[in-house]
């Protein structure tokens, strides 16, 4: 087969399937190392709402959150960031505070 369809089956559901995979059976790591890299296609290319596009975001942040090594939790950071700078918005919101409180605290017991 060719076409757009699988072209991003390919390069963009794969991951993201093996990725919540990893995520659900518990390799938060693994599941960074995985969706990290396709996250910006995942907005670009996957068709459905930016909420139920919203969902693998945050599936993403989660992973990062709870691998909790300081470069997924940097990558937390900037998915946080960047939802400020998509929503032309100056201030996180009440969930998006309790996430970056939680980075800084894991952060502090790690280093």
């Amino acid at each position: 087969r060719k076409g757009w369809n699988k072209e991003v089956t390919e390069t963009v559901g794969l991951p993201l399937l093996a990725g919540i995979t990893e995520f659900f059976a518990g390799d938060y790591g693994k599941a960074v190392e995985t969706l990290t890299p396709v996250m910006p296609d995942v907005q670009r290319l996957i068709q459905g709402s930016w909420a139920q596009k919203d969902i693998f975001q945050q599936i993403h942040l989660h992973s990062c959150i709870r691998s909790g090594t300081p470069g997924d939790l940097a990558i937390a950071r900037e998915i946080l960031d960047q939802k400020l700078v998509n929503r032309k918005i100056k201030n996180h919101t009440p969930l998006n505070e309790r996430f970056i409180k939680k980075m800084l605290t894991v952060h502090e017991t790690q280093g």
